[in-house]
């Protein structure tokens, strides 16, 4: 008999949930582990491309660096372009724009 009532099945619950939340830390351990497993599955499988990018950005930085220099500015040249391209789309739509003025007065 209880002495407090209700205190059994308190009692009993709390054993419950703390075999359950064992149950929980075991499984989220098992899938910690698991998940440490596949990452290091994926480093083996990928390391190789971290060495070759240690090789591969110094050269081709100078590859680009060499083109740059030969054809000269060829950030001045792009900048052009775009300004040039800019202009074009202006008159373009102006050009339109008045054309449809135009059409819609007759």
């Amino acid at each position: 008999m209880d002495t407090v009532p209700g205190l059994g099945e308190l009692q009993v619950r709390r054993r419950e949930l703390l075999l359950e939340s064992e149950l929980n830390r075991q499984v989220l351990r098992l899938e910690l582990e698991q998940i440490a497993i596949r990452a290091g599955q994926i480093q083996r499988r990928f390391g190789w491309a971290q060495s070759a990018w240690k090789w591969a950005a110094p050269v081709a930085g100078v590859l680009l660096a060499r083109n740059f220099k030969k054809t000269g500015h060829a950030f001045a040249k792009g900048s052009f372009l775009i300004t040039a391209v800019q202009t074009g789309w202006k008159i373009w739509r102006s050009f339109r724009s008045n054309r449809a003025e135009s059409d819609s007065g007759n």
